[in-house]
């Protein structure tokens, strides 16, 4: 190590970023799969979801009726406990404190399913009464500061309607690894709507988990869940038919089916967004995999070379009676101990980086993860897998050599330079994947957030609204307040935020009903005045939503285009139709193009925009016109404060809420950058490393061919070319590799970008111009040397 610096330095700085990068991404990886692997009934537990056999492929919703979760229960089909759950509030009060939290109604069942852990109060049936509210530590602790909250009454504000309610008990916060949280829970029937809606199998709104029996099986249930569907006619069979739906294996157009909850946490359309992608982590783990492997492939390369300055030794070992054993045990030693000073500065490294890195994927990984054993092992595993993978071939090419040969200098190898040149083409292959895939993960990325969606993105500014029953009276005060400002174009409100908010809130509404014997499907948004305006959508018949028409207020609707076409009439406008008996008629004055109200990974769904006095708006919708958004901004601020005093401001622009959907994307260009990143510059490394090993082999070759008249460009283009030709092999072998990769990954998007031949050109030029930046160094550096001294011994 000591005589052979540069190269020990290049091992051992490559290696340990290698380390790094691999820990880094395995910690990621092991905090993924572990979600929702910590309930003790894990392996009973499901999430209950409705699908539909569309024409153009499955269609799977997790949103359920209220009735689903008591029949599932009480027809004997292996399921024994249901709990629904269902965002219903965010504020709670006690005594003159108020806070402001996501409110979830349960049902009893919950806390005998789920392994929460109860540290006060009642730890069986906390919610055995519908006037019992159960917290989390947190929010107990926010609201009670230091006295005992149990016993104590406390409001929660549900629908709109603030109830009273006993605190039963207190659960541990849910771990980081749950794909269910929670800060407040109560029971469903406290809900405004539920005793309109408990019988509607139409009105989906929640989620739904149940627990199987021990007897039962998932296959099972399956089937007899397929039974219970035709029991009570819960999907149209019969419009189904006549929409191109087709049949199953099992011949069911439409249905309800489990998914285990150890599977939540990766179903990007049954976890209401927050999924993680499987084929994501396998990516992350194949990366973490690839970048140990050409730090490797530097490593035996850097080997291989320095073994050929090392003869006479092992010759005079081999000659003192040292075995082929002795000669490996000596170079895998050598390796070992290289290998572990890497590891150990890798693992400080990543302790050093984690705070970094959580905020890089935006995550909250903890350094205790390193210490599980799962990890360890993987850490041992991998010391001991790459200090044999890096040494095994040096030490057998040392090995083999035969000690007389050895000691009269007389050593040659069968095709020298295919074993080096065929790990370099393995490198600059894996780097030129990781480039290419890299720039198209980032083109993808860039279609979902710039793709146009049917209205109006930029300057425009979602604003939560803390008392959202209110909601119609505070868009309404906003307006006048704002209505002399020339920065402000127009003021509406939504039940639906646009992207993720700056809050984290997001949200879906939809309804079901008949309709002269069909059954309609339709996402719905409660909106006001000048919607349309405000969104900037066309208007295809009839008109926005406005002051000046009185009838407005009492459940006018404009529809989209395919929500027109699902009626089936051939003038909609001042069509009159019941979407919910218990309600008005909604009675349509306009009809819009079809418009993506929710992300590129959701299909363009029928969309119904309602306006009427009753309705909760929660988001303040405002379109502005200015050179100075920050400044827009703090002005909308004001106006709010002016409104609703006393409140957090939680405005953002609708350019960074969309851009909020695609959180997953960006984590994924940003690892791919770095990774491809650290290939380069580890190839690099190791292409400056080799070189420098065989133009020291070469001095005398050098000095004799400029002696007989060489120039500089002509030694440096000879030895240059030898480097050259592995990386244009890379490029031929790793274009297709990298188109197929892609290809198969955007096939997951229902709207895509077309892969261009210029991503890999561009890759295979920025890898051979990195190479002869790289190697060109040595050459130069070898041509322009005097001839005389590396000559002046022969």
């Amino acid at each position: 190590m000591q005589k052979n610096k540069l190269h020990t330095a290049i091992n051992v700085i490559g290696m340990a970023v290698a380390f790094t990068c691999s820990i880094l991404l395995m910690v990621m990886v092991y905090n993924e799969f572990s979600f929702d692997n910590f309930h003790k009934n894990k392996n009973q537990l499901f999430k209950l979801y409705r699908f539909a056999n569309g024409p153009e492929g499955l269609d799977v919703s997790s949103s359920m009726a209220y009735p689903a979760a008591n029949t599932v229960k009480l027809e004997n089909i292996g399921i024994e406990k249901t709990t629904r759950i269902k965002n219903r509030g965010r504020d709670i009060r006690y005594k003159d404190k108020t806070l402001e939290q996501s409110i979830q109604l349960v049902d009893d069942d919950f806390f005998s399913m789920f392994s929460f852990p109860v540290v006060k109060g009642t730890t069986m049936h906390p919610l055995a009464s519908t006037g019992n509210v159960v917290l989390n530590e947190k929010t107990a602790g926010n609201l009670f500061d230091n006295e005992d909250p149990i016993g104590k009454t406390i409001e929660v504000k549900v629908g709109g309607e603030w109830k009273s309610l006993l605190v039963s008990a207190i659960l541990k916060d849910a771990p980081l690894n749950s794909s269910i949280n929670y800060s407040v829970l109560a029971r469903t029937e406290i809900d405004p709507d539920y005793t309109a809606l408990k019988d509607d199998w139409n009105s989906t709104h929640h989620n739904l988990y149940v627990q199987l029996s021990n007897a039962a099986t998932r296959a099972s249930a399956d089937k007899q869940l397929a039974s219970l569907v035709k029991k009570y006619n819960t999907a149209d069979v019969d419009y189904l038919k006549k929409k191109g739906y087709k049949p199953d294996a099992d011949g069911n157009y439409a249905g309800m089916k489990l998914l285990p909850v150890d599977e939540v946490h990766f179903n990007a359309k049954l976890n209401n967004g927050n999924a993680v992608s499987k084929s994501f982590l396998y990516i992350l783990l194949l990366v973490a995999c690839v970048i140990v492997l050409i730090a490797c492939f530097n490593f035996i390369n850097l080997n291989i070379g320095l073994s050929f300055t090392r003869t006479k030794e092992i010759g005079i070992r081999k000659c003192l009676g040292a075995g082929k054993r002795q000669v490996w045990l000596q170079v895998w030693g050598e390796s070992l101990v290289t290998i572990l000073a890497a590891m150990i500065i890798g693992i400080a490294a990543t302790i050093i980086l984690m705070s970094g890195f959580n905020k890089l994927m935006q995550a909250e990984f903890d350094i205790s993860l390193l210490y599980q054993p799962s990890i360890i092992f993987y850490l041992v595993a991998m010391l001991l897998f790459v200090s044999l993978l890096a040494s095994g071939y040096p030490s057998y090419i040392m090995g083999k050599l035969k000690t007389v040969e050895i000691l009269k200098g007389k050593i040659s190898l069968k095709k020298p330079g295919i074993f080096r040149n065929a790990l370099i083409v393995a490198q600059f292959a894996i780097a030129i994947v990781l480039i290419c895939t890299t720039v198209i993960i980032y083109q993808q990325f860039q279609h979902l957030r710039k793709a146009p969606l049917g209205y109006t993105t930029s300057s425009l500014i979602s604003v939560p609204i803390k008392k959202y029953e209110k909601g119609n009276e505070v868009v309404d005060k906003m307006r006048t307040l704002l209505a002399t400002q020339t920065s402000i174009t127009s003021v509406s409100g939504s039940d639906v935020n646009l992207g993720v908010g700056a809050d984290g809130s997001t949200n879906q509404t939809g309804y079901g009903f008949d309709y002269n014997g069909k059954s309609v499907n339709t996402s719905y948004m409660a909106a006001n005045y000048d919607i349309l305006k405000t969104l900037n959508i066309p208007v295809k018949e009839g008109r926005d939503f406005s002051t000046a028409y009185a009838a407005d207020t009492t459940n006018s609707v404009i529809i989209t285009e395919s929500m027109a076409k699902q009626l089936g009439e051939k003038n909609v406008l001042g069509l009159s139709f019941y979407a919910d008996s218990s309600r008005p008629k909604w009675t349509v004055v306009g009809v819009i193009p079809d418009f993506h109200l929710y992300s590129m990974y959701e299909k363009n769904e029928p969309l119904t925009i309602s306006l009427s006095s009753n309705s909760f708006i929660s988001y303040a919708l405002i379109r502005v016109n200015t050179q100075n958004p920050t400044a827009t901004l703090d002005l909308i601020k004001n106006t709010y404060a002016r409104v609703e005093p006393n409140v957090e401001f939680k405005g953002s622009y609708v350019d960074e809420n969309i851009d909020r959907w695609y959180t997953n994307e960006k984590r994924l260009s940003s690892m791919f950058s770095i990774a491809s990143t650290v290939a380069i510059i580890l190839s690099c490394m190791g292409l400056f490393g080799m070189a420098f090993i065989i133009i020291r082999q070469r001095v005398k070759e050098i000095g004799v061919r400029k002696v007989l008249g060489a120039s500089v460009s002509s030694v440096t283009a000879l030895i240059t070319k030898e480097f050259i030709k592995p990386v244009l092999i890379a490029l031929l072998i790793a274009t297709p590799i990298a188109w197929w990769a892609m290809n198969k990954w955007l096939q997951d998007f229902t709207y895509r970008i077309n892969i261009q031949w210029w991503v890999f050109v561009a890759a295979g030029v920025v890898a051979v111009l990195i190479a002869v930046l790289t190697v060109g160094f040595h050459a130069v550096k070898a041509a322009i040397a005097n001839p005389v001294k590396s000559l002046r011994t022969e």
